[in-house]
């Protein structure tokens, strides 16, 4: 019984510490928002759409080096407009950034997939795409393609007194064929809208070699063709190797590094509230609202305590506390009404009532610290007494729920409110 007991008003203490002190903090507080000056994630990736050219280009020249190496182009914020915006000029504000290994991925997705060589005594070598009828042909040759057999090529068949392996062709004029006569049989007529083979004899110099990698270089512009060509989710596009760096983001270091001048124009900024959503850029931290944006910040709480002691006819003492707290808020529009004002509106409310004047009733009560001993006499059972000290336990437990209706009661008026608007 008496755990019970205890329990019991330990837990209507802690219930009377949450309503007094955590309830009304939580209500009271105000935290200020603070906002930051933002690239949006949307105005960073239009910027990247309309310099994909350029940056592309950029890529290919990287990609095509003689020695392929990381390389970064910084957007940088250049001299112009951003010294208005609180921006410091210079301050990076994305980078996109190909490591060696990227750039030569870009080169071998742009290359001409496999290829061959033919030594030929008047053209030098020449490159073709591939062999077989169906492959497409040299651009210098625009039909071209190489035909093999390991004893004789059924094109070259006319040509009896010798035996061929290969066949290059057809070409649309002799024109074009010559540069492989000398040690090699023209299959065909010059004229006549026939096309013409080259028929390479078995035995001589110029047979044909796969390309050493399986693959036709390409050009700068096939490469920049390539990668303007990407859609902005394929793990080689401009957009997948750009990183938002602004304030808070970090560079990548690179062994070639290009910086490029962005105006404000080309990324326009805005004010938004912390947190800065993910994928926008921090050019400014901890900047003032924008216009016409309600704020609600505590500007300054004084609290003031005043203290009575009044000496009891008993001996005892009792203590009275008078709090008054004075709460200001000078940003923004904010809620003319305070804690001062809400509270006096409540009691005059209630005062009509009766309620406020059984409180201030309760607060004038005397709380004896010694229980008196009552002798009750009786000629039937004796002189008996009653000490109500041996029942103080219950005497507590009834002061401290009396306490406690008053302080619910007082918690509604203040903070709850009583048909006031607060």
């Amino acid at each position: 019984m008496k755990l019970f007991t205890l329990t019991s008003y330990l837990s209507l203490i802690w219930g009377l510490l949450v309503s007094f002190c955590v309830a009304p903090g939580e209500s009271l507080a105000q935290t200020a928002t603070q906002y930051s000056r933002v690239v949006a994630q949307a105005e960073r990736i239009a910027y990247l759409a309309a310099q994909r050219s350029a940056l592309a280009n950029q890529v290919a020249t990287a990609a095509l080096a003689p020695s392929a190496t990381s390389m970064a182009v910084r957007m940088v914020a250049g001299p112009v407009g951003w010294a208005a915006l609180g921006v410091s000029a210079g301050l990076v504000l994305a980078q996109m950034y190909y490591s060696q290994a990227d750039l030569s991925a870009v080169k071998t997705a742009a290359s001409t997939p496999g290829g061959w060589q033919i030594a030929s005594t008047n053209a030098g070598v020449q490159t073709f795409p591939g062999f077989g009828t169906n492959t497409p042909g040299n651009p210098a040759y625009p039909n071209a393609t190489i035909q093999f057999s390991a004893t004789n090529v059924p094109l070259c068949a006319v040509d009896t007194e010798y035996q061929h392996d290969w066949v290059v062709g057809p070409f649309q004029s002799l024109s074009t064929a010559v540069f492989f006569t000398g040690n090699f049989f023209v299959n065909g007529p010059a004229v006549g809208g026939y096309s013409l083979y080259v028929c390479h004899r078995t035995g001589i110099p110029g047979s044909p070699t796969p390309l050493q990698d399986g693959l036709i270089a390409p050009t700068p512009q096939q490469v920049t063709n390539y990668v303007t060509s990407l859609p902005p989710s394929d793990p080689k596009s401009v957009e997948a190797h750009t990183n938002p760096v602004g304030t808070t983001g970090t560079t990548q270091p690179a062994d070639t590094t290009i910086s490029q001048a962005v105006t404000p124009t080309e990324m326009p900024t805005t004010v938004k509230p912390k947190p800065v959503p993910a994928g926008d850029i921090v050019v400014v931290d901890n900047v003032p609202p924008p216009a016409s944006t309600p704020q609600q910040n505590t500007q300054q709480q004084t609290t003031t305590t005043t203290t009575t002691t009044t000496q009891n006819p008993d001996g005892s003492t009792t203590q009275q506390e008078e709090t008054q707290a004075t709460t200001s808020c000078a940003v923004g529009s904010h809620e003319a009404q305070t804690f001062g004002t809400v509270l006096q509106a409540h009691q005059t409310i209630w005062a009509s009532s009766g309620l406020l004047g059984t409180l201030n009733l309760l607060k004038s009560l005397t709380w004896p610290s010694t229980l008196p001993v009552i002798a009750l006499p009786s000629a039937f059972f004796g002189s008996q007494q009653v000490d109500f000290n041996q029942w103080a336990w219950f005497f507590t437990v009834l002061r401290t729920l009396v306490i406690a209706t008053a302080s619910i009661a007082a918690y509604r008026i203040i903070f709850v409110g009583g048909g006031q608007t607060t």
